[in-house]
């Protein structure tokens, strides 16, 4: 099972709907959810044709998007404001997995309607769960760095859903901070929000799922890629020499830059953030032409695109 969860904070900026596809051809997503797509549902097929994957789901406030591979039989259990709960049945394994993907509000009395709903999930649940997306409150002060003091009140509240639904966090690779307010200096902020959890079924019927936080090109939260111990094939160059392996590279140099400018937010690190996203946002574009030429996909022309490349603008004023 590999799929991605991602709060793109729309899916035609900086950036974040091509990369979406660039790492959907990497990994062939069995499905994937995103989260603040900033789009009308009616525009949603649109992009459920981009990516390839033939299902697609968006919940009742049009701020949950999923896309799901054919390979599943899929049934709504729930849609609603906070949350989308799907279940998806392998045709060919027939193995079960329950879906919750989550975009929670940022108000503290609001959420409680997602955790109730979590509460009355969980009280029947006996087929593996995976809960994942953007819950909008830490779990801990380490989850946090800059802005002000952490409320102790919603921390226990959603401590008080996790640990009484009996999920688990499934942990991750990469930084810890999975949102940044794209600030510098004394007014930077870095959270993590984004999540993944499971249960026991979850953790027995895919014992090598592994979460990683990718860099946050293409939107101010990373995505979380989800991954088993089942390696997909490996791609062909072709005529393009080593950009695929450039830019696993550079995923990482992103990466350790992304983690200076956690520990030390200055503005010289912030510079030299922006240059190596720069860097990478180079080489992503020549892997979109290569896919171009390759596959000479008639959707994918100059004037369809609302950004370029070239330019990684990086968050101003940010919110969680």
């Amino acid at each position: 099972m590999d799929a991605i969860i991602w709060n793109v904070r729309s899916v035609n900026t900086m950036q974040a709907f091509e990369r979406l596809i660039t790492m959907h051809r990497k990994h062939h997503f069995e499905f994937i959810g995103i989260l603040e797509p900033m789009q009308q549902s009616h525009k949603m097929e649109r992009y459920r044709a981009r990516i390839g994957l033939a299902q697609a789901v968006v919940n009742v406030s049009h701020k949950i998007w999923a896309f799901i591979d054919d390979i599943f039989e899929v049934t709504i259990l729930y849609n609603m404001t906070q949350q989308l709960t799907l279940r998806l049945m392998h045709s060919e394994t027939h193995v079960e997995l329950i879906l919750t993907l989550v975009y929670a509000k940022c108000d503290r009395t609001e959420r409680i309607e997602l955790w109730d709903t979590l509460y009355g999930m969980a009280s029947d649940m006996t087929v593996p769960w995976l809960v994942g997306g953007n819950f909008n409150v830490i779990w801990d002060e380490e989850d946090k760095y800059g802005g002000l003091l952490v409320s102790l009140i919603e921390v226990d509240d959603f401590r008080h859903c996790i640990n009484t639904c009996n999920l688990t966090d499934l942990g991750f690779k990469g930084s810890i901070f999975t949102w940044w307010n794209g600030r510098s200096e004394e007014d930077c902020i870095f959270k993590r929000l984004d999540r993944c959890f499971g249960n026991n079924e979850l953790q027995q019927t895919f014992p090598g799922l592994e979460i990683t936080h990718l860099s946050k090109i293409g939107s101010d939260h990373c995505p979380m890629l989800l991954k088993c111990d089942i390696e997909t094939p490996p791609i062909k160059k072709a005529t393009y020499g080593d950009i695929f392996q450039k830019i696993a590279s550079l995923e990482e140099v992103v990466l350790v830059h992304e983690r200076q400018y956690e520990v030390n937010p200055t503005q010289m690190n912030r510079q030299r953030l922006k240059r190596v996203q720069a860097e990478m946002i180079k080489y992503l574009a020549l892997e979109e032409e290569f896919w171009r030429q390759k596959a000479s996909m008639s959707w994918f022309k100059d004037g369809d695109r609302n950004t370029k490349f070239s330019t990684l603008k990086l968050m101003g004023e940010g919110r969680d």
